[in-house]
């Protein structure tokens, strides 16, 4: 790789608090946060199955104003870690502890901040979530307890069960997207306990044969995303499927259907990067070229939104072939577009000037972050701190024995590499 000396420097981490079952990472959080009421519990003690389970990292994002990081483990816990001012003149890597953290009843889906969060106005200082079988929740990230401000539900009208979504996205200060089953529906913040405002279909009939009578796409929306937008008008909005369709969407998501289709073919037989189910899209600052993630591929998706689905290039060497969502980050640098993406084996890559040229593009740099999957590396917005998080679902004794390929199928398809006897469930930050 060029540039070896491009090789971060780590200023922070949560240090081996969570590389461990869930069980025994609330005992370590505990005591570091000098908790009396939970010194005396043993790991034996009424622990059950899910609790044996390692307290990975789902996801890691920073917060809008740079000041925090918002966290999601697999102990259904969002935690708020606000990272002090002094973080790059410390001369050792400092200890991250979280200043709250929030337990779900199930599993959380998806997190987005509020994008005028700011720390010094707890007001602003708010989030949203999803779980399984409930609302969507709206939390501040500095409140002591987890009881949501608002919550937002989404109903199946002709089933009247909740609607898990599977993306959300901040469509503006006041008004949020979520992605579900074949729809996108808008919410107005306001709108305490109220549904959405509208739902736009993503087909025209669900029972349809066809995809709608081959009109629009069919499947759940894995992902969303707003195009830049220099003017007051809101950009087209970006829709990936578990399915593998992409649709972009005028006036933010309210508007009418600009385009739609499919990433199968051009991920498989030209790029030859492989995937099955889109997890992420994101745009380039420019707003002209969309990227797109799979789960299970081995690189990313670039296309050209001036030409329908003209895809421009390829990124190789994502080293992602897993089920398990790795988010990758966009920044717009002096010299141009850079994408930064973690892999299974542990490694954050580089993809620098991203659109300068047509075909398979190789990484220009990388490093070694962790020694598990990286399920998030996420630059700051100065371009001078990347903060990266990792993890694997699986079960610490099996790992000490090296039997963790012989455990449920979900771990293995997490992963095919095998896990080191130690998780590595961490959350680092690095100084470039």
């Amino acid at each position: 790789m060029e540039q070896i000396s491009k090789a971060p420097n780590l200023v922070a981490s949560t240090s081996d608090t969570y590389c461990c079952s869930i069980a025994d990472s609330k005992i370590r959080e505990s005591k570091l946060q000098d908790v009396q009421s939970l010194e005396d519990v043993t790991p034996s003690e009424a622990v059950n199955d899910d609790e044996l389970e390692t307290n990975y990292f789902k996801s890691a994002q920073w917060s809008p104003d740079g000041t925090s990081l918002l966290a999601s483990n697999a102990d259904n816990t969002i935690r708020t870690f606000i990272l002090p001012p002094t973080l790059l003149q410390s001369p050792s890597p400092i200890t991250l502890t979280p200043y709250t953290m929030h337990t779900h009843p199930t599993p959380i889906n998806c997190l987005a901040s509020y994008p005028l969060f700011t720390l010094s106005d707890p007001t602003t200082t708010l989030y949203l979530s999803t779980g399984n079988d409930l609302p969507i929740r709206l939390t501040n990230a500095l409140s002591p307890v987890p009881t949501p401000i608002s919550s937002y539900p989404l109903i199946s009208p002709t089933t009247e069960a909740y609607c898990a979504p599977s993306s959300l996205l901040w469509s503006s200060p006041s008004h949020f997207l979520a992605g579900t089953d074949c729809l996108i529906a808008l919410f107005d913040v306001s709108r305490n306990g109220e549904g959405p405002v509208s739902r736009m279909r993503t087909i025209p009939s669900k029972r349809h044969k066809m995809k709608g009578g081959g009109v629009g796409m069919r499947g759940i929306v894995s992902a969303l995303s707003m195009q830049p937008s220099e003017n007051e008008d809101a950009g087209m909005l970006a829709a990936g499927t578990w399915t593998r369709w992409v649709g972009l969407y005028d006036m933010g998501g309210v508007g009418g259907t600009v385009a739609t289709w499919s990433i199968a073919e051009a991920a498989d037989k030209d790029a030859g990067i492989g995937g099955t189910g889109i997890t992420q899209t994101a745009w380039s600052l420019c707003g002209k070229y969309l990227f797109v993630v799979e789960r299970k591929s081995r690189g990313m998706l670039v296309y050209d939104v001036r030409v329908t689905g003209k895809l421009v290039s390829w990124l190789e060497g994502r080293e992602a072939e897993t089920s398990q969502r790795l988010g990758v980050d966009v920044f717009e640098a002096e010299k141009g577009t850079e994408i930064w993406a973690g892999g299974k084996d542990g490694v954050v890559r580089v993809w620098e000037n991203i659109g300068m040229t047509e075909g398979a593009q190789e990484r220009s740099w990388e490093w070694r972050a962790h020694d598990d999957p990286v399920t998030s590396a996420t630059l700051h917005s100065s371009g001078t701190v990347v903060a990266t998080c990792s993890g694997q679902r699986s079960f610490p004794s099996l790992r000490e024995d090296g039997s963790d390929s012989d455990s449920e199928s979900d771990t293995s398809s997490h992963s095919s590499t095998a896990p080191s006897p130690t998780p590595d469930n961490r959350i680092k930050v690095y100084s470039l």
